[in-house]
This record gives structure tokens, C-alpha cells and sequence, in this order.
């Protein structure tokens, strides 16, 4: 019977230190801005389904707001953009094929990011252009939500 314990002790030994190996794994993928696209079955890692958090600004130029994301990599028609209800939302989803004949592999790459703007916009003026892999949005303020210099206030 201790052999069996000491090979049952040799094998939680084995799961911890795997266990260690994947959680710091992970972790230098997420200081890169990586994060799994789907859940993790089992505490496995699908590499195919991580994704990264684009490069966004969001800036304040007076009379509109202009939104920037990196999103190289996507084509214009892989890109989805919508405003509603105070937010900004940007999907982009391609997907890619290598291989030959013998083997195939497919890529899937998806990026989502929601902002939140502060003040009212005209919507109907909003604009966005892609080029290059970055996406530019300008988002006009509405006259009234302008802060221009500000209210002065007299005191009494």
C-alpha cells in the first residue's frame, strides 16, 4: 500500500506544479493585455481563443469627443460600430485559415470595447473612418453639454 501513497503524493506534486506553471503562464499573457475570448473548460487554456484589449483614447476636443482604437489586423467590414444610449460600442470579428490540403487550422479573433461618453451627443453627425488598422470616431457634443469657457458667476 505505500507505494501507492508515495505515486498518489508524486502526483498532487505534479497537478500543483502544473497548476503553478499555467497560472504564471497566464499571467505573462495577461500583462501583454491577453485574456481568454471564451470560458476555460477544466482550468485548460484554448491559445486559438485569446484575444487583446485594443489601444483606446477617448478625447475631449470642446465640440466633440474623438475616440481612437487600434484594431489592426480587421478589415473595415469585420468592424461593427454603434451608439446608444451614452455608449459606444465597437466588435470586430475575423476570422483566418492556414494550411494546406494535409492540415488546416482555423484562427478566430474577436475584439469588443464599450465607452461610456460623458455628455450628449449629436448623433446623427457622428462620424468614422478606418485606415491603416486604427478607427477614428468623432462624436459632436451637443451645443448645450459645450463647456466652452465655462459659466462665469458673478459675486455679490
Amino acid at each position: 500500500m505505500r507505494s501507492f501513497d508515495e505515486m498518489n503524493r508524486m502526483f498532487r506534486e505534479m497537478d500543483r506544479m502544473f497548476d503553478q506553471f499555467r497560472s504564471s503562464w497566464m499571467d505573462e499573457f495577461a500583462a501583454q493585455g491577453y485574456r481568454p475570448a471564451r470560458p476555460m473548460l477544466e482550468g485548460g487554456v484554448d491559445v486559438k481563443a485569446l484575444e487583446a484589449e485594443p489601444t483606446a483614447n477617448l478625447e475631449d476636443e470642446g465640440d466633440a469627443y474623438v475616440f481612437v482604437v487600434d484594431l489592426p489586423g480587421f478589415e473595415k467590414e469585420d468592424i461593427d460600430l454603434s451608439f446608444r444610449n451614452g455608449t459606444l460600442s465597437v466588435r470586430a470579428h475575423t476570422d483566418a485559415e492556414d494550411g494546406s490540403d494535409a492540415y488546416r487550422s482555423m484562427r478566430s479573433r474577436r475584439v469588443a470595447k464599450q465607452v461610456p461618453v460623458p455628455k450628449e451627443i449629436v448623433t446623427d453627425e457622428i462620424t468614422a473612418s478606418y485606415h491603416n488598422g486604427v478607427l477614428e470616431v468623432r462624436l459632436p457634443i451637443l451645443e448645450d453639454e459645450r463647456d466652452e469657457d465655462g459659466h462665469r458667476i458673478d459675486i455679490e
